[in-house]
């Protein structure tokens, strides 16, 4: 799971219920105080139609039912800033669940995280047909050194093998991703900086 164990928070579009999530033993239930938060970047509607459709990509790269952005704001916080074909309330449970693993070395080790579908965690890509694909695929986004976030895809029913085609194709996914998110929080900085600067203008007449 998440060593991390930050104070989680879905703000915006939906508010993840937790009923599921308390009886999870792993996680003490202090943890689920607060939501994790669910936020599109709204106020960057070119970089999020970016993300969302690198994030679709990816999905159909490796036939991946389901895939989402989790961001790791400042160590306490996680966000969600995009999600394809996931609930709020399956998003949780997989965050907290089978792809707890994954995310952990995505977000800790900044290296590609994979796992079974009962959350075990994969050492490597194998060509080799007798392996066992991974359900959940986590890869690591560079953005910078306050913020850190991971594109995961989860694969439903049978997973197929990755190969390292697979993996280099979803590296290049996961990089245009990172830049969309650099892009939509550099829009943001300066949106707060100009309502601050505003702000003082009446100040200094």
């Amino acid at each position: 799971m998440l060593t991390h164990r930050p104070q989680f928070a879905l703000s915006g579009t939906a508010l993840i219920s937790h009923s599921n999530a308390r009886r999870r033993r792993a996680l003490p239930q202090r943890t689920l105080s607060s939501p994790i938060a669910w936020r599109a970047q709204s106020s960057n509607e070119p970089a999020q139609g970016v993300l969302e459709n690198t994030l679709r990509s990816a999905c159909e790269v490796i036939g991946a039912q389901h895939g989402f952005v989790l961001l790791l704001r400042d160590e306490t916080a996680l966000e969600v800033s995009c999600a394809h074909q996931i609930k709020p309330r399956e998003l949780l449970d997989a965050v907290l669940g089978c792809a707890g693993r994954a995310l952990h070395r995505a977000l800790s080790e900044n290296a590609p995280g994979m796992c079974s579908g009962s959350g075990m965690a994969h050492a490597e890509i194998s060509d080799s047909a007798d392996s066992t694909a991974p359900a959940v695929i986590a890869l690591p986004l560079e953005l910078g050194s306050r913020h850190r976030g991971a594109l995961c895809l989860i694969q439903t029913g049978t997973p197929r093998q990755l190969s390292e085609l697979d993996l280099e194709i979803l590296s290049a996914l996961s990089e245009q991703a990172a830049l969309a998110l650099q892009a939509a929080n550099q829009q943001s900085a300066l949106s707060r900086l100009a309502a601050s600067l505003n702000g003082l203008s009446p100040r200094l007449a």
